[in-house]
């Protein structure tokens, strides 16, 4: 988990030019996107397996008779420490779009980190994780798209939460202003259908849901072996990205590779992004939107 906290931590030079103020660029898409390295057999990117970049997106149809309603158990746990975080307040929205109106599910953790309630399997759930705003122990976390597996079983789950501590270095060791009246939004692109392999030599920018302009305040980082790297220009082998500077509300994550001859759009996210928050949403090749549903949604096995 302390894997996508590292990417806050990388420098603020994008374009590799020492300069970090992109109050002057034209064409925010060729700033971001424009590596020209092939996927290949040997990097683990087989992109025609599930992708034949014609446009079309691949599609699920899962089983509605396995969206059911399970018993679970589970704590809250601190991004980069993996400590129980106490007196967290947990929230679903089964409608997988966040608003400040009515949850679908509230609980708090107890003194330990420890919940339980009730969840919906195979039904795409973005879930908010905070405690009181006014002891300042916490930042906003909001995970989007969650899809438990289809079970009749209660599950055991694990929720994640980022301390204020850590969020407070962003702007110190990122080399950037974070502003407060942003988000920041961080993810894995994954290849063929949510395979659970990370794709490599992607790359990824941010843009209005309803279209539009690419956001010109994004930065955005990938890693190496796990960890921020100033010379990383795509997604390593690990696919992990951060995009920080994010203007609030539903915004669309656009993951793109260099297919031998043009650059490709090979998958997108859907979330809403929230002001001076951690927002957190993955990116599978093939399909658009962000959801991918796990084998046993479409035939509840």
């Amino acid at each position: 988990m302390s894997s996508l906290l590292f990417a806050l931590v990388a420098c603020g030079d994008k374009d590799n030019t020492g300069n970090t103020d992109d109050s002057s660029a034209v064409d925010v898409f060729a700033e971001l996107i424009y590596v020209s390295s092939e996927p290949t057999a040997e990097s683990g990117v087989a992109l025609g397996d599930c992708y034949g970049f014609d446009g079309t997106w691949e599609s699920q149809t899962p089983d509605s008779a396995c969206a059911v309603d399970v018993e679970f158990s589970g704590e809250v746990v601190d991004f980069e420490s993996d400590k129980p975080v106490p007196d967290a307040t947990l929230e679903f929205y089964y409608s997988d779009l966040f608003e400040d109106g009515e949850d679908d599910f509230s609980t708090t953790s107890d003194a330990s980190g420890l919940l339980d309630g009730t969840l919906k399997t195979c039904t795409p759930t973005t879930y908010r994780v905070y405690t009181d705003p006014a002891l300042e122990d916490t930042k906003v976390t909001i995970q989007a798209h969650e899809v438990w597996a289809y079970s009749t079983e209660p599950l055991d789950v694990e929720f994640n939460s980022v301390s204020t501590t850590t969020y407070s270095i962003i702007p110190s060791l990122l080399g950037i202003s974070v502003d407060p009246a942003a988000g920041i939004i961080a993810g894995t692109a994954y290849g063929c259908g949510g395979d659970g392999d990370p794709v490599e030599f992607s790359q990824v920018i941010v843009r209005p849901a309803a279209g539009g302009d690419y956001y010109p305040s994004q930065e955005v980082r990938y890693f190496r072996d796990e960890f921020p790297n100033r010379d990383q220009e795509w997604t390593s082998e690990d696919g992990l990205w951060v995009a920080v500077n994010i203007p609030p509300g539903r915004v669309t994550v656009e993951m793109w590779i260099w297919n031998g001859s043009e650059h490709v759009l090979a998958g997108t996210t859907d979330l809403d992004v929230i002001a001076d928050s951690i927002n957190i949403a993955n990116i599978f090749t093939g399909y658009e939107g962000g959801v991918v549903y796990p084998e046993s949604c479409l035939s509840c096995e």
